[in-house]
Order: structure tokens, then sequence, then C-alpha cells
């Protein structure tokens, strides 16, 4: 098995698809290959990146602009690929268990078409079994009925099962239920040695787990019992051969989170001839509480070969990877969370390799009680986030991390005091809410009204509100609508105006369910939620609106997948402008531009072990001699695992990182603040406030100490290379200027053909910002035709017109299609679009629609169609010398139909005015005629017009002359005859 150490920020997933896109240019086809990860929005998103890749692959031999170069041959096999991409396995652990299952159902006993049974009902149904075991066992008439049946037929009669329930007692059903949630630890129910008490347990969970089975046979499997299956067929040698042959090289990701079963199963596989490939980070191994060991991760490493580690991270600031290194090294070095091998070194790469970043740590240290500290610690985070916000970083940009919600919620009080907005970030559950399910419910028998579950679920809850005994006649009738109609009218009536409603649609359906009269009494739906309640719904609806399905089944069957996901019920996820509140195990994948943690000092704890232990694939009772070990080791897992959370909490920030500590002067501190004070930044530190780094005390009083205002003495470090004084003469090389950026002086205005147009939609020249004039700010949003410059309402700042140029120049450079929502999606991913909200980068994609459709209509008529042209360059850029200066631009498209050359340049105006551009077309046709020996026909192309002109000869030769002549200087943006320049 090969391994891979990936710290968070380094680009897993970029991996992923780097290693398949690989091995498919080396022939392995995508269909016998698969693609593994812990969730189903990773595996989404791994999907749409393997798409992605492909798609690049096809179009230009190469991954990411060139890192990965294919050989020329490697063409068609990626063709082959993008067409499989819809049938690969790229899925979940769960998932890809179930394609292995299914490729050979008929030899394990399953139906091929086997469905998922959650987890929760899973546990109804175990402790159903339970109960009957027990009262079976319990029934004296039992003895007598074995003189006819054997303890095979009926497990309930044998006398081992018998004695240890008698053994258990009352503790028989909780036991085994324990001992049930734990069974992703182990394949069976086996006692550790000497262990007598759990031995009954083993002997009790054993046989209702084979009631378990018996009753949901091979048609509905939860997530444990799709391991234990596949765990199964790996012992199976015809099955495992299948699998073999479909699936010969599987990747894993995120292996750090995997349970022992999970992991047993891709060891097995390794042995049955399959290639596994693991990638995961055991510094973020956080899920213990489902069952996630890192030692299954460890002994991969162990056993397999260990590849380089990913240690470029694309995500972290200068100093904020400077910190998570210096914290890795130390939590590694005393051994808290993770060992040296798993903690490399990482530098920042890419764009964030030039930000510097923040890293900030505040000590709140008193004699107070601890109360008073954090209240105190609270406060100053507001301060720290207010001071963001005035340095220009937006609310919803930042994000407060801790360990639980009591502490957000300590936070969210000091925040909203503070006037800071907040978005507290809980949302688990929220389909299994009860209102929500409700609105489901009532949709259900709306669109199956003869199911006699969905009538009885609804007319139970408040659209039916039918007692037990009336339900019960109801549901009992051979047809159930017509009773109802006949015994409560009004409740069918209501079910006739929810059956027409479903009819309009799934929002109106939605809709008239919420605010129709049609609750018993004329009440409304509404009326009887809580305001939380009502957030719900609202949530709902805007989902709903922002992705209508296709029918309402398609809605249900959304709303069951999502509520099947859930653990716990939990608030609507809440949306809008505002500070995050998270609690750490939650940001897991997630990132923000600047993350705040909150109470390092806190002290935290193991917690009580449960009395019911399964380790190493054994269980464990408080009276048996192992429970002490095992409790302990579980304690001590919890507290790895403790430092690990520290860690992942820390990684979250992409540019700045704030840490704040309460710390008592009496006692100890928690094992975060002990460790952030390992690396040097502890309480006792020296202040320190410079160069993006912060470290101060604050006292409860609001006093904090001063950081020193002389700067320390400067690190003599390297001997200064002799280059770097050196500076370029004036003129020892000529300026490079724009050619769109000339314009004429006239007393301070602009001349006519430079006038700007009174809507500063007209900035010309989009993709570069060449708006008319010095490069001097716009003095207002909007502008009288005579140029005072007077304000008007509803009028658009110039940089989104800028934008909306940049994305059109893009689309029409590609010819996307403005149907095609992929290739407009990718304009709305594009830098230009990250300042605007959705409605606002709605809109300015519907002008870009509009304008790529006259681009369009023009192929074939005014322009040429793109298939009559024998060389066609898009973006061209050119430098023109003039022994002056260097004039330096880019021809939006140069292309060539039979004998005939065209020089195309794309404008947006509301009015075109040639004029404006002559001198700037000037320098691109001349550049072409020296570059290639051509003369092109120039032409301008108007696309919020559909307006094809001309640019005759003499006009263009008259601008050059005027511009370049020996009484007449450019105008740059540092002064005539100057441009910047970067040497």
């Amino acid at each position: 098995m090969n391994v891979r150490v990936a710290s968070a920020g380094t680009g897993k997933t970029t991996s992923l698809v780097r290693r398949l896109l690989a091995r498919v240019a080396e022939g392995a086809p995508l269909r016998r290959m698969a693609g593994v990860t812990f969730t189903r929005a990773a595996a989404a998103e791994l999907r749409e990146r393997v798409g992605a890749g492909l798609a690049e692959a096809v179009r230009t031999g190469a991954y990411l602009d060139g890192l990965d170069v294919y050989p020329p041959d490697a063409g068609p096999r990626f063709a082959e690929a993008e067409r499989e991409l819809d049938g690969a396995v790229l899925t979940t652990i769960h998932g890809f268990m179930a394609v292995g299952l299914r490729s050979a159902a008929p030899l394990l006993g399953l139906d091929p078409a086997f469905g998922t049974l959650p987890e929760w009902e899973a546990q109804a149904i175990f402790e159903e079994e339970l109960h009957g075991l027990a009262y079976a066992a319990a029934d004296a008439s039992a003895a007598e009925r074995g003189a006819q049946a054997s303890a095979d037929q009926d497990p309930a009669l044998d006398p081992a099962l018998r004695a240890a329930l008698a053994r258990l007692g009352d503790e028989a059903v909780p036991l085994a239920l324990a001992a049930f949630a734990q069974r992703s630890l182990a394949d069976r129910f086996e006692a550790a040695d000497g262990d007598e008490e759990a031995a009954a347990l083993a002997t009790v969970a054993h046989a209702a787990y084979r009631r378990f089975q018996a009753r949901t046979g091979g048609a509905r499997l939860a997530p444990p019992e799709i391991e234990r299956r596949a765990l199964a067929q790996v012992g199976v040698p015809a099955a495992v051969a299948r699998l073999a042959a479909r699936t010969p090289f599987v990747l894993v990701d995120e292996f750090q989170d995997v349970n022992p079963l999970q992991g047993r199963y891709f060891r097995s596989l390794e042995a049955a001839g399959i290639e596994v490939e693991v990638v995961g980070d055991p510094k973020q191994s956080i899920y213990g509480f489902r069952h996630a060991d890192v030692e299954v991760f460890r002994r991969a490493a162990r056993e397999g070969a260990v590849l380089p580690p990913l240690a470029h991270s694309r995500r972290h600031a200068q100093l904020v990877v400077r910190f998570l290194n210096a914290l890795t090294d130390r939590l590694a070095s005393d051994g808290h969370g993770f060992v040296p091998d798993e903690a490399p070194q990482v530098a920042a790469a890419g764009d964030q390799a030039q930000v510097r970043g923040r890293v900030e740590v505040h000590w709140v240290r008193d004699a107070a009680r601890m109360d008073a500290l954090r209240a105190r610690e609270a406060t100053v985070l507001a301060e720290r986030l207010s001071s963001a916000h005035e340095r220009g970083r937006p609310w919803d940009q930042m994000a407060v991390l801790a360990r639980s919600h009591h502490a957000l919620q300590r936070v969210r009080n000091a925040l909203t005091a503070a006037g800071i907005p907040t978005v507290l970030g809980q949302g688990r559950g929220y389909y299994e809410r009860t209102e929500v399910r409700d609105l489901v419910q009532a949709l259900r028998v709306g669109v199956e009204p003869d199911r006699r579950d969905a009538l009885a679920a609804w007319a139970r809850g408040p659209f039916g509100q039918l007692t037990p005994a009336q339900l019960d006649r109801i549901v009992r009738a051979d047809d159930a609508v017509a009773a109802l109609r006949e015994a409560h009218p009004d409740r069918a009536q209501a079910l006739d105006r929810i059956r027409e409603a479903v009819r309009s649609g799934p929002l109106e359906a939605i809709r008239t369910l919420v605010r129709a009269p049609l609750l018993p009494g004329g009440e409304r739906f509404v009326a009887r939620l809580s305001r939380g309640q009502r957030e719900n719904v609202d949530a709902l609806l805007f989902e709903v609106a922002e992705r209508p399905p296709g029918d309402l089944e398609l809605l249900l069957q959304r709303m069951d997948l999502l509520s099947r996901q859930a653990r716990e019920a939990g608030d609507v996820p809440a949306e809008g402008s505002g500070v995050a509140l998270v609690t750490v195990h939650a940001s897991k994948g997630l990132e923000w531009p600047l993350v705040a943690v909150f109470d390092l000092g806190a002290r935290g704890g193991a917690g009580k072990a449960p009395r019911v232990l399964i380790q190493d694939g054994r269980l464990h009772l408080p009276s048996g001699p192992g429970h002490a070990a095992a409790a302990a080791s579980h304690a001590e897992r919890q507290r790895q695992e403790s430092f690990r959370l520290l860690y992942v909490a820390a990684s979250r920030a992409r540019d700045e990182l704030i840490l704040t500590a309460s710390v008592d002067e009496r006692a100890r501190a928690g094992p975060w603040a002990a460790a952030v004070a390992r690396i040097g930044v502890g309480p006792d530190a020296a202040p320190l406030d410079r160069d993006g780094v912060t470290l101060l005390r604050h006292g409860v009083d609001g006093v904090a100490d001063a950081a020193p205002a002389a700067p320390d003495p400067a690190d003599p470090g390297l001997p200064t290379a002799p280059w770097t004084s050196r500076r370029f003469r004036p003129d020892a090389l000529p300026p490079v200027e724009s050619p769109s950026r000339i314009r004429v002086a006239d007393g301070g205005r602009f001349s006519e053909d430079d006038a700007p147009d009174d809507v500063p939609d007209d900035v010309p020249d989009e993709t570069r910002g060449d708006a008319p004039g010095d490069g001097e700010p716009w003095r207002a949003v909007g502008g009288d035709a005579d140029g005072a410059g007077t304000t008007r309402p509803g009028r658009r700042l110039p940089g989104q017109a800028v934008a909306v140029g940049t994305l059109l120049h893009d689309a029409v450079r590609r010819d996307a299609d403005p149907d095609d929502e992929r290739q407009i999606d990718l304009l709305r991913a594009q830098e230009v679009m990250f300042p605007y909200e959705r409605p606002q980068q709605d809109a300015m994609l519907d002008e870009v629609r509009a304008m790529l459709r006259t681009y369009h209509s023009l192929l074939g008529g005014p322009l040429p169609a793109l298939h009559d042209r024998t060389r066609d360059l898009r973006e061209w850029p050119v430098l023109l010398p003039d022994g002056r200066r260097t004039w330096q631009g880019v021809v939006d498209r140069l292309y060539r139909v039979g004998d005939a050359w065209y020089l195309d340049d794309y404008k947006t105006d509301r009015t075109l005015r040639p004029g404006r551009y002559a001198f700037q077309l000037a320098v691109y046709r001349k550049a072409v005629a020296e570059a290639l020996r051509v003369r092109p026909q120039v032409r301008l192309v108007n696309l919020r017009g559909g307006e094809v002109r001309a640019v005759d000869h003499a006009t263009l030769e008259s601008a050059w002359r005027a511009r370049t002549g020996p009484d007449r200087e450019g105008t740059g943006r540092d002064g005539p005859g100057r441009a910047s320049v970067s040497p």
C-alpha cells in the first residue's frame, strides 16, 4: 500500500486528480479505477475536479497549466475517460464497498439492488429484537417448547443465552445497545479474556444481532453492516476476484479518518492483488467519536511504501505557515497528537506565497475567576475583529472557532454587544427538524395519498391531529382515504387541497402548506411555529427556490437523502453576512481569510470512559480485568486527539490567525495554551506588535501590556548581494506605454473623441482597465453628458463594468456558448467576481450572456464564421518600439480568411466612437504588419449594439502621426512621455 502525508492546504484533492490522470495517460481506463473519499460532498468535488482535469487534458495535453504534460498519444485515452466519467467510481468509502458488494451480490446472499438503512433505524430494530429476545427467554413456556424446537430455530431457547440474560439482568438491553453502536470497531462481538460479564454481553449481543440480520435480510444494510459484509466479501475468492477485475486500482483520500473495519478491508484488498494508494493527514484525525482510528493510517505507513509528503500550502500566508510549522514541530517533539514523520515542514506556495499575513496571540491573565477572564477574553476578541474590519476585512470573511457551543455562545454575546453581526454555524440535522419533517410528510401524502404510512404520518401530525384510536380505524379500513372522508370530512378537504397544490410544482406546494388554512379549525401551519421554526421553514423555501427540482418526487428524494446524512437535530444552517461561529469539529474542510480560535486556556478533558468499550476487537466491561487498561487507553486517545483539534483549528486560517486564551494565575493552563506557550508566544513572553505579529497580555480591568515602541535590532542574516543596491539609470530603457491610455491634452479636459459617455458602462478596453484619462479615479458614480460628474442613484461603479468586460473578452476568446451553464460557471469563478455578492454576479453574467449571444449572431454574417478561418489568433500580445518608447497591448482577435487578414477589437460601449480608439488600433495594425508582413483590415466590433465598423487606412495613419510625430508626446500614467516601467 502506498501512503502519502498531506498537511492542511497542500492540495490533497489536486494530488488525487493528478494520480488518476497519470494512470489514464499510462493506459489504465477510468472505469477500472476508483477514487474514494470520506463524505458525499468531497466525492462530488472529486468528480467535478476529475472532469475538469480530463477536459483540460483533452484540450491541451496537460494539466494545471502545464504542470503535468502528457504524451501526445494520451489524447484518445483522456477523451475515452471523459466519456466514462458519469459511470466512474468516485464515491465515499461506503459507496465503494457497496459497488463491490453489488458486483458479487448473489455470491454473498444479497439483493443486488439493496438499499441503505439509516443508523437510527438500525438501532431501533436492534433494540426491538433485544426486547423480544429477553421476553421470549423469560417466558415460562419456552422450556416446554424446547421438546419440539431447538436453539438453532429459536435463539431464545439457548441455555447459554438465558444464563447470560439472567447474569446481566436489567442491564442486558442498554449494554447490548452500547455494544451494537460500536460495531464498526470489530467484525464480531467477542469478550476480552477473563471477563465473564463481557462474555455474557457478547452472547446476548450476538443472538440479537442474528435476529437483526434475519429481519433486515440482504435488502437493507446500515453503514456498519456494509463494512462487515464488504470485509466478508474479501474472504470469498470468487467475489474478491470479481472486484479485483472490476477495480484493480483504488485511491483513498482522508485515510486518517477510517475506522478499524475499513482499514482491515483496504488491507485485505491489497492482499488480494488490488493496488491501493492512500492519502491523509494524521494531524487532522479528529473523528474518534465516529470510531475513526489514526492507528489505521500509521499501520499502513509502517507496512507500506511511504511516498514523499505534500509540503506546499496554497492556502496559508507566510506568517500563518510559519506559525503552523512551529506548532506542529513542537507538538510532534512532545509526542502530542502526532509524531515528527507526520508533521513535515510546509512552505507557502502559489498566490499565498506573496501574502505576508498576520498572527496575533492574546492572553487574558489575572487573579480573577475564570468566568471574568473569559468574559474579558471575548471582549478582546471583539476588539480585534473590529480592528480587522476597519482595515477592510469584511465580516463574512471571518470565523471564530471553539471546542464547544457553550464557548461560541459566550463569543456571540460579546460580538453582539459590540455591534458585530454573527452567523452561528449549526445546521446538523436540519432536515430532521420536526417542522421540516411535517412539511415533508404533507408533501408525500399529496403525491401518494394511497400510501398508508404516508397518510398515517400526515394524519397524526399537525395537519390531521387525529388521536391514535381515530387513526387506527382509518388505516385499518380497506380504503383509508374513503374512511377519512367519511369520518373526518374537514381533514379530507385539506387533503384534496394539498393534492391540488402539489400539481403546481414544489415551491408553490410548500407555500400552500405553510400559509393556507389547512389545519383543523382553519389554522395555518405557520401560526403554530416559533420564530426559530419559521426561520427553518423559510430556509426550506429559499432552498427550493434557489435550486428547484424537476418535480416533487425529486425534492422528496433529496430531502430524504439529506435527512439520512444527519446525526442530530440542529437549527437552520444560517445564511447572511456576519462572523461565522463554528465548532472546531464542524470547521474541518473549511477555511476563512481570518480565523480566531477562542479559549485556548480551557482545560478540556478526556471525559469518563463508557461502560462498554470495544478495543482491539474485544468487549470490555468495568467488572473485567482488562477494563482499566482499556479505559486508560481510551482516555489517552482522546487526549491525543485534543492536540490534533488545535492544529485543525489553527490551519483553517488563510491570511490572519488570532488566538485568545484566559489563564488563571493560580491554576495550571490548559493543554492548548501550554502548547502555544511552548513555541515562544506564551503569557510570559515579551509583548510584541509589529510586522504582522502581535503578542499582548490583557487584564480583566481592560488594560493591556504595551508592546515596545522601538523595533528589535535587525537580524543580519545572510550577506547582502552586490546587485541589490543597483538602480536602472533614467532613460536607460525606453518607456513602455499602453496605446489605449493616450489622450489629447486640451485645457485639462478630454477632447471630443476621448470624452467618456454619461454611463460608466462605456469604459473602453475593459480587459485591461483602460478607462479614458490619465489613470485618476472617476469623480462620481455617474456623470452627466457635460462631464460635470453628477451622481445618479442606481449607477454601477466603473469597476463592475471593467469586470463585465474582462469576463466577456475571456468568453469570446473561448467562443463560449451563452447557454452552457458550465461555461458560465467558469466565468463566475474568476477572480474579478470575488468582490461582488451573488445577485450582482447574476446581473453581470446576464449582461455577458446577452453580449455573447450578439457575438454568435454576428458569426457567419458581418464576422466570418469560425470554420472559414485558416488561422485564428486570440488575445495576441504585441510590442511595438517607435524609437522613443515601446507600445504594449493585446489584439483581441487576428485571423485569416482566404488571402485576407482581419484585426477585430471588441467593445461594449453603448455609443461607439471610433475616434477614441484610432491610435490604439493604429499601433496594433503596425505591430501586425511588422511581425507578419501583412496589412489586416481593422474593425471595431461593438458587442453591446451588434455593430461592426471598419476603420480606414487614412484614419489610422493620421492618428499614428498625430501621436508619434516630433511635436507630440504621448501622455502616460507618470507624466508626458513616460509610463510605469517594470525592468
